[in-house]
C-alpha cells in the first residue's frame, strides 16, 4: 500500500514538473487594441474595433500548446484539435454600401454567418470540418451546426491564406448561413475572448444597444496557427477580433457631429492593463473643412489623429468629439465609388425558372484589372452552364467578349448533397462594365424541406 502511494506521489510530481516545463516554454506574447473612427461621405460614421493577440511558443515536436496566457484557450484548442491552420468567422447584418463608403477596413463579409478554414490535409478533413462547425456553434451561441455538406464548398481559385503561404498539404472548406440573425448572445462570448473582457480598455465601448442600432455591423474573428520550423517546435498563434459598425448621427440630429458618448453611450477611462498599445484613431480624410476635434490628439500621422489611452484610470474620462461649423449636413451629389465593385441580382419570375446576373465595374481608365468571381448556389437552384453569357460595355461603346474569362472552375450541384460552385478568373477591360448571366431552374421541394417561414422564401448568400 505504501509503495503504491509513494509511486503515485512520484508520478504526480513528475507530471507537475513536466507541466511546469511546458508552462515555462512560452517565449513571447502581445496584445494590442485599436479603434478607428472615420467620417463617411454621406454623413455616417464608421467605427472599426480591432483587437490583436499574438503568442510565440516553443514546444516539443508537434506537441499541443498547454500554456495559455493572453491567447484564449478556447480558440487555441479548436485550432489544435481539428488541425486548423487558418480560420475566419464573421457575423454580419446589413449591406456594405461600396458605392457610398468605398472599401471596408476589414475582410468583406456577406449578410449572416460566413466561415472558411484551411485545415491540414488528411482523410478526416470533412470529419474535422463538421466538428469545427459544431464546436463554434456552441462557443458563439449560433446555428453554425447547420453548415452541413449541402452548403459546404471547396473553392479552388478564390481564397488565399493571409500570409500568402504555400497551401500544399492543406484543404479549404467554406460555408455560410445568410439567414442567420446576429444579436447580443453572439457578442457576449466574443467579448469573453478578450484579455480584459469589457471591463477596461477600448472594449468598454462595445455597447450592443448602439452597435446593433446601426446601418451595418459585422463581428469577426481571424485565427491563425503557423509552424515556424518543419518540426513545429516553434509556432506562432495569432488572433484578430474585429467589430465594424456604421452609425448614422445625421438621422437623429440632421448634423454629422459625433462623440464617444453620443455614439456608444459610454466613455473611455483607461487602457487595458494587459495591452501593449491601446489607442483611438480619428481618420480626417473625409472630414472636409471647418471641423473642431476635441480633446487635442497625442500626435498626428498623415491625416489621422492618434490618441494613446493612459494605463491608469483618470478622473477626467476620454471623450473624443468632433463638430462642424454648419447647421445641417448637406449630402454629396456624387457617391464615392471604389475602383472595382460588383452587384448581383436575380431575374425572372414565378416558381419554376429564373436567372442570375452579376455586374462587375472596373473604373480604372488606364489598364485592365484581374478579378476572381466566386459563387456558391444552393442545390435547389439548378444552374445551366451552357447559358453562361458575358457582356462587356466600355467607354468606347464596344461590346466584345475576347479573353475575358481566363480560367474557370465549375462543380455542379447534387440534389440534397452539395451546392453548385462557380469560380471565374476574369480580366476586366479598362473603364468597363462586365455582366455575367446564367439561367437556372428551381427544384421542386418536399414539404419538409421548406423553412418554417416559407412565405419569406429562401436566402442565397
Amino acid at each position: 500500500m505504501r509503495s503504491t502511494l509513494f509511486y503515485s506521489i512520484c508520478l504526480s510530481v513528475f507530471v507537475i514538473e513536466q507541466t511546469f516545463c511546458q508552462l515555462s516554454d512560452r517565449a513571447y506574447e502581445e496584445y494590442n487594441e485599436e479603434l478607428t473612427l472615420r467620417d463617411l461621405p454621406d454623413g455616417k460614421l464608421l467605427g472599426h474595433f480591432e483587437f490583436t493577440t499574438r503568442v510565440k511558443a516553443n514546444t516539443k515536436p508537434n506537441a499541443p500548446l498547454l500554456d495559455y496566457g493572453l491567447y484564449p484557450k478556447a480558440i487555441g484548442e479548436v485550432l489544435q484539435s481539428f488541425n486548423v491552420r487558418e480560420m475566419h468567422l464573421s457575423f454580419t447584418q446589413g449591406r456594405w454600401n461600396y458605392e457610398e463608403w468605398g472599401y471596408p477596413p476589414t475582410l468583406s463579409a456577406g449578410t449572416g454567418v460566413e466561415l472558411w478554414a484551411w485545415m491540414k490535409d488528411s482523410e478526416n478533413v470533412d470529419k474535422h470540418w463538421k466538428a469545427l462547425t459544431n464546436t463554434l456553434s456552441g462557443l458563439f451561441c449560433a446555428s453554425l451546426n447547420f453548415i452541413d455538406e449541402t452548403i459546404t464548398t471547396e473553392p479552388r481559385l478564390s481564397f488565399r491564406t493571409r500570409g500568402d503561404e504555400d497551401v500544399a498539404g492543406q484543404q479549404l472548406r467554406y460555408g455560410s448561413l445568410p439567414h442567420e440573425n446576429v444579436c447580443t448572445e453572439n457578442l457576449t462570448p466574443w467579448i469573453k475572448l478578450l484579455p480584459c473582457k469589457a471591463k477596461s480598455g477600448i472594449s468598454v465601448l462595445l455597447n450592443p444597444h448602439k452597435i446593433y442600432n446601426s446601418n451595418f455591423h459585422s463581428m469577426a474573428i481571424h485565427a491563425e496557427s503557423v509552424c515556424i520550423d518543419d518540426a513545429c517546435t516553434e509556432r506562432e498563434l495569432k488572433l484578430t477580433q474585429t467589430v465594424t459598425s456604421v452609425m448614422d448621427p445625421v438621422r437623429d440630429t440632421s448634423r454629422r457631429d459625433w462623440s464617444l458618448e453620443s455614439v456608444f453611450d459610454r466613455q473611455l477611462s483607461s487602457a487595458c492593463p494587459l495591452a501593449k498599445d491601446s489607442r483611438v484613431l480619428v481618420d480626417l480624410v473625409n472630414a472636409g473643412e471647418g471641423y473642431e476635434l476635441k480633446p487635442a490628439a497625442t500626435h498626428y500621422e498623415d491625416k489621422v489623429a492618434v490618441y494613446h489611452l493612459p494605463k491608469r484610470s483618470q478622473h477626467q474620462p476620454v471623450d473624443v468629439r468632433m463638430a462642424w461649423h454648419q447647421n445641417f449636413f448637406s449630402y454629396p451629389l456624387e457617391p464615392l465609388q471604389p475602383m472595382i465593385y460588383a452587384e448581383r441580382y436575380f431575374t425572372g419570375y414565378g416558381q419554376e425558372r429564373g436567372g442570375l446576373k452579376v455586374t462587375l465595374h472596373n473604373r480604372n481608365k488606364l489598364s485592365a484589372m484581374p478579378v476572381i468571381y466566386y459563387d456558391s448556389i444552393p442545390w435547389y437552384l439548378k444552374l445551366y452552364l451552357h447559358t453562361l453569357r458575358v457582356d462587356i460595355m466600355n467607354s468606347d461603346s464596344q461590346n466584345a467578349t475576347t479573353d475575358i474569362i481566363q480560367q474557370m472552375y465549375y462543380q455542379p450541384a447534387i440534389d440534397r448533397g452539395r451546392p453548385t460552385t462557380l469560380e471565374c478568373e476574369l480580366l476586366l477591360p479598362a473603364d468597363s462594365v462586365v455582366t455575367l448571366s446564367l439561367d437556372f431552374e428551381k427544384v421542386f421541394l418536399k414539404y419538409t424541406e421548406h423553412r418554417p417561414d416559407a412565405n419569406r422564401g429562401f436566402d442565397v448568400g
